[in-house]
């Protein structure tokens, strides 16, 4: 039997202490958040202990009585897009409401989350680059190589595992775990850190995707939890733009093999729930800032920028914060508001609790949050400008609102 539920919108408050921005939303940890669904699910799954409050859109659900639970993410599927864009789609037929993601709103932040059941406080994964003070190096992360250069620090020595601090949900579980992963990705340093605990499964395409995920929930008579992750979406939003045609194509795709996944998975004992790590919004050349156009800006930063072109981590030379603030104040006041970085993280924007140790240097004193559709990049020697059309990061609704899908099979 197949259930669907009624959309309802969460309240996502500020507080007087906020800073951010007008027209800026916050993610929710207390209940409304991507971060309070893994509590959700290790709950069900057996976890001993989970960290933050349970998702308040699945009170009603006990997961532990499913035979399997599975966890579908589609990278870029912004709740805004699907109940705006495709009101009459499959997956928007058994959507039960919105949650929030994490900040930033990218996907280094959001599937750490996903894999780890913790807030960026607590796994300080605090974006794509990310400046890592104890090895001395500006890496991105997912692929766990130096920007610029781009080596490979597991080839340089260096343990993905020890680095990112990796501590993945599934060996708190008490059932057994599956992750079904592109295979270009499934074994790289990073998955494999944040996927200890789990069998990991690759695939080739949308159909193996779909085909994989059957096949494991049909495997055997176990108790399991499945999490599947297709990253299509998120690249064509990328490259056409979230309004694309070739998104729009791309997610009728998604849709039609979710549809034949229902049907393939009907009287199975499992619960489905599909979400996203961030919606999208689109950019144009008038709204990337680059960053050498301002060149008092540059001479003030001590490395290069952090973080998200939609979320900029700073970091400023002693002694210069107040000039870094003139200066956007003056300069970009239509299209980034600065703030002190240690601001955000006392307001509770990266999550609340007791902050990871390396939390505060990764994100740097300052940080720039872009406003409207604006972004702000530099350039590396040997570097490419990025013209990417759809961007996040940012904590507008259509970036920090994702989906949560419900079906009983």
């Amino acid at each position: 039997m197949l259930v669907g539920y009624a959309v309802t919108m969460p309240h996502s408050a500020k507080t007087a202490g906020d800073v951010i921005p007008a027209g800026m939303q916050r993610p929710d940890y207390g209940g409304g958040g991507i971060v309070n669904l893994m509590s959700s699910i290790g709950a069900g799954r057996g976890a001993a202990a989970v960290a933050y409050p349970s998702l308040q859109l699945l009170d009603e659900i006990p997961l532990s009585r499913y035979r399997t639970v599975l966890l579908v993410l589609i990278d870029g599927l912004g709740y805004e897009y699907l109940r705006r864009d495709w009101p009459d789609s499959t997956i928007a037929t058994h959507l039960r409401g919105p949650m929030t993601s994490v900040f930033p709103t990218t996907t280094a932040a959001a599937i750490t989350t996903i894999l780890t059941g913790l807030a960026p406080a607590q796994h300080a994964i605090t974006g794509w680059h990310v400046w890592f003070q104890e090895i001395r190096t500006l890496a991105a992360v997912l692929p766990f190589r130096s920007r610029g250069g781009h080596e490979s620090l597991q080839a340089r020595g260096f343990d993905p595992a020890t680095v990112l601090d990796a501590r993945p949900i599934y060996p708190r579980l008490d059932v057994d775990s599956h992750v079904i992963s592109p295979k270009r990705i499934a074994h790289s340093p990073f998955n494999t850190a944040f996927s200890a605990g789990a069998k990991i499964h690759g695939y080739d395409g949308l159909d193996q995707f779909f085909k994989n995920i059957t096949d494991v929930v049909h495997a055997d008579s176990a108790e399991k939890y499945i999490y599947a992750y297709w990253s299509d979406l998120d690249h064509v939003a990328h490259q056409y733009g979230v309004g694309s045609d070739e998104t729009r194509n791309h997610f009728r795709e998604i849709d039609t093999g979710f549809a034949q996944l229902l049907s393939d998975l009907d009287n199975s004992d499992t619960l489905v729930l599909l979400t996203a790590d961030h919606g999208f919004i689109d950019t144009t050349p008038a709204t990337r800032i680059n960053l050498e156009d301002h060149v008092p800006l540059t001479a003030m930063l001590d490395i290069p920028l952090c973080g998200e072109p939609r979320a900029a981590y700073c970091y400023v030379h002693a002694g210069e914060e107040r000039a870094f603030e003139a200066y956007v104040g003056a300069e970009l006041a239509d299209s980034a508001c600065a703030i002190p970085s240690k601001q955000l993280m006392e307001m509770g924007l990266f999550g609340p609790g007791k902050p990871h140790p390396k939390l505060k240097e990764r994100i740097g004193g300052q940080t720039l949050l872009m406003q409207d559709n604006f972004i702000i990049q530099d350039k590396l020697p040997g570097e490419k400008r990025s013209a990417l059309i759809g961007v996040h990061g940012g904590l507008t609704t259509e970036e920090l609102y994702v989906p949560l899908v419900l079906v009983e099979t």
